[in-house]
């Protein structure tokens, strides 16, 4: 069984750096039937505020004021970035097990997501 993690770490500053540290996290992964090829998380003080994985293709609000604070365009934006970002992330991923030569074995790469003050 093949199992690659390709993480993709980004930071957004949208308020006072005294107030709150956001964290968003993005992984890729091939050959683990148990979990999505693409998933993200944002946090906000370790609290996961959003989801998006491959498998429901949506993002989706996990605080309720975060679903009581935005729109549906704004969860149809967040919706197609997660689309967009995962098929880049399956293309890069796709690349780099070609470009290791990985048909098979086990592989991890992992790294700590960046959180950035707001």
């Amino acid at each position: 069984m093949l199992l690659i993690l390709f993480p993709i770490s980004l930071c957004f500053s949208r308020v006072s750096p005294e107030s709150n540290t956001i964290t968003t996290t993005f992984l890729a992964t091939s050959g683990v039937a148990e979990l999505p090829e693409y998933f993200g998380v944002t946090m906000i003080n370790g609290v996961p505020v959003t989801y998006y994985d491959s498998d429901i293709r949506r993002t989706v609000p996990r605080q309720q004021w975060m679903m009581d604070s935005f729109d549906e365009e704004y969860w149809e934006y967040l919706t197609n970035q997660g689309n967009t970002l995962s098929t880049m992330a399956k293309e890069n991923l796709n690349t780099i097990m070609k470009g290791t030569n990985q048909t098979s074995g086990k592989i991890i790469n992992s790294d700590s997501p960046q959180s950035c003050p707001v």
